[in-house]
């Protein structure tokens, strides 16, 4: 979604924002009322979309148009959650920034992003990516360890876009 031929007038518009929801300004269907909130919830993702001229928009990628006049290409939610699009919890960020501050895979069992059980040493491998690199922290012992290490290692690396990654 690169290319996005909407402005920041139309929807200045179209919308009215309050607390990371738009809202119909105008009617512009039989099924839209003014006052409503526009848009709609994905279930197969959690984020929000909204329909605008027969084409589909996430609201969080509308909503930064709305403040700043320009949609770029990577926004990130800071707080994890995919429908909050207040506009402070919206902040651009390239595609790794983007994955630094992901969600806690369903499989994790530590309970950490980037600390994994190793069977065959069976010891606690704490390794994290950053700029197109693993970095391998070693193997520990206790599990305690291993999550400092990483911890610390994603404070270094990936400043202000580290996650912890809360379950999803």
């Amino acid at each position: 979604m690169n290319q996005c031929s909407l402005t920041q007038a139309q929807v200045l518009e179209m919308f009215s924002y309050a607390d990371g929801k738009l809202f119909w300004r105008k009617k512009v269907s039989r099924k839209i009322n003014v006052g409503n909130e526009a848009g709609t919830f994905r279930k197969t993702d959690g984020y929000r979309q909204i329909m605008i001229d027969r084409r589909l928009y996430r609201t969080h990628r509308v909503v930064y148009l709305y403040h700043f006049g320009h949609i770029p290409e990577t926004l990130d939610h800071i707080n994890q959650n995919r429908s909050d699009n207040r506009i402070e919890n919206l902040r651009p960020a390239t595609r790794a920034e983007n994955a630094y501050n992901s969600k806690l895979r369903l499989d994790n069992i530590s309970g950490v992003k980037g600390v994994n059980w190793d069977k065959a040493k069976k010891k606690w491998a704490a390794r994290l990516f950053a700029n197109k690199t693993c970095f391998n922290l070693g193997r520990f012992v206790e599990l305690t360890d291993a999550i400092t290490a990483v911890k610390a290692a994603r404070r270094q690396h990936h400043g202000v876009f580290a996650a912890e990654g809360a379950p999803q």
